[in-house]
């Protein structure tokens, strides 16, 4: 049959001047003179064209063969080459003529779902030029899928890391490559269906960041994808710890959230937001200073935030305390604060536990001093004369109490002699003696005689043993002859 198309060609497919091939399908049956020269001995249509562009030299020929177009002109590159300028037209009992026009024009060579991204026939601008050289040197991929999951671009240097060569999928359909149930199908399907996306992911040891982004024609609707995937693996240890860190604060009993200099919450997560009845990103977009606009502390934080200061401050919810850590971010330039960021963690066990020992130290400090009344009683058996029997042993806080006391016994008493009777009193170190010495001085000192009695002979002995002085000081065995002593001396 094709033999008959050729012969129905005559001289025109013989005396073309420009590379011209008959194919079926996809297999070249015949050729004139000009396309051997140019183009060698090809047997497949698709082969003969670098592996990015056989999705437009595929739909051009279909569109020619299905009848949906009398002539098809499109620019293509031959593999290794520069890119020409084609036309394709039916030959008749289903052969198509495929014609090498020259070079082509300086255009954006774009699959048909892809047209709404620029104008016809506008030349490749210089964006796009400076764009193609910056991705060259990206380790990234850039794809696109049609409606129907035809892949009309893949390209980039990321593709190695998946074991593919620049264009090797083009032609192929998605849905086909990507099983049910994974993320790439589930993406394609949801940006397919109108849905810009934004994602990242861990493939092996390498970090993703990709982009999806439907394309869409005059009528609004989508007929194809754009995607963009950039390997930043340099940044994937700090990505990593970046989401075990949000992993955690799903669960500990914090609240990271960020606000701009108008009161915009940007960020609004952890798990302690719960304990304020709000949920995670509940607050982003809202005003907070509108919503916390009674709160005066909230305000004066924020303006210490947003004039540079980083600091920590405390404050309450209803039945909740928390602890802020308050950090300001500058711009680029460093000349204004334009967001601010805080960590709040939930204090309140750790407020209403410090609340309960003070409140327990408060009480053991009562008992205490109860205690040295009990133990170190201050006692008026003669006008004037003042009693302290001391039990047990004497400790700094003890004796600070009983000093406190005696002294203001002594002046509101007007008092003339004060015995420290220690009977109750078996032994004692350095510091108890050096605290009695320092009674009796403080003593003496507000006008009233101070007198030691029931001093036995191993608290004696441990008083010479350790240097203390006690010959300046009235000594009386027993409390009843320091009494006999100041009674007959106020008869004398």
């Amino acid at each position: 049959m094709m033999g008959d198309i050729h012969r129905h060609l005559g001289g025109v497919f013989d005396g073309c001047p420009d590379p011209l091939l008959l194919v079926e399908g996809d297999v070249v049956v015949a050729h004139n003179e000009a396309a051997s020269a140019a183009l060698g001995e090809a047997e497949s249509l698709l082969a003969l064209f670098d592996a990015a562009d056989r999705g437009v030299v595929s739909s051009a020929c279909a569109a020619v063969a299905s009848g949906q177009s009398t002539k098809s002109t499109f620019s293509a590159r031959l593999a290794g080459k520069t890119s020409k300028r084609w036309t394709a037209w039916p030959a008749g009992h289903g052969g198509i003529c495929v014609r090498m026009d020259g070079p082509a024009e300086p255009r954006a060579d774009i699959p048909a779902p892809l047209a709404p991204l620029v104008e016809k026939d506008e030349p490749v601008p210089l964006r796009t030029v400076l764009l193609g050289k910056i991705f060259d040197r990206f380790d990234g991929i850039l794809w696109s899928i049609a409606k129907d999951g035809t892949i009309l671009i893949s390209e980039g240097k990321g593709l190695a890391h998946f074991g593919l060569t620049p264009g090797a999928l083009v032609g192929r359909n998605a849905f086909q490559l990507y099983p049910h149930g994974s993320v790439a199908r589930e993406e394609t399907e949801r940006a397919l269906a109108g849905e810009e996306l934004y994602g990242d992911s861990i493939e092996g040891m390498s970090y993703w960041i990709r982009r999806l982004t439907p394309v869409r024609d005059a009528a609004g609707d989508v007929t194809a994808i754009v995607g963009f995937s950039l390997r930043a693996n340099e940044n994937s240890e700090e990505t990593l710890q970046a989401k075990a860190l949000i992993r955690a604060l799903s669960e500990l009993p914090l609240a990271i959230w960020a606000m701009d200099a108008n009161g915009t919450c940007k960020m609004s997560l952890g798990n302690g937001l719960k304990d304020l009845g709000i949920m995670p990103g509940e607050l982003v977009g809202k005003n907070l200073y509108e919503l916390y606009s009674g709160r005066e502390d909230f305000k004066a934080d924020m303006k210490r935030a947003f004039a540079g200061e980083q600091f920590v401050s405390e404050t309450s919810f209803v039945t909740t305390h928390w602890r802020n850590t308050i950090i300001p971010v500058r711009d680029t330039f460093g000349e204004r604060v334009v967001r601010i960021y805080s960590v709040a963690e939930n204090v309140t066990d750790r407020v209403e536990n410090q609340r309960r020992l003070e409140e327990q130290l408060a009480l053991i400090q009562s008992q205490q001093q109860a205690i040295v009344g009990l133990s170190s009683p201050v006692i008026e058996v003669w006008q004037g004369v003042l009693v302290v029997p001391l039990i047990g042993s004497i400790d700094q806080a003890r004796a600070s109490i009983l000093l406190e006391r005696l002294l203001t016994e002594v002046v509101g008493r007007q008092s003339s002699s004060v015995i420290l009777d220690l009977t109750g009193v078996d032994t004692v170190d350095a510091e108890a003696a050096q605290h009695l010495s320092n009674v009796m001085r403080s003593v003496e000192l507000v006008g009233a005689t101070g007198l030691l009695s029931g001093i036995g002979p191993s608290v004696a002995k441990t008083m010479v043993d350790l240097g203390v002085d006690m010959q300046s000081r009235r000594t009386y065995p027993t409390l009843a002859e320091a009494l006999r002593r100041l009674i007959g001396a106020r008869k004398r």
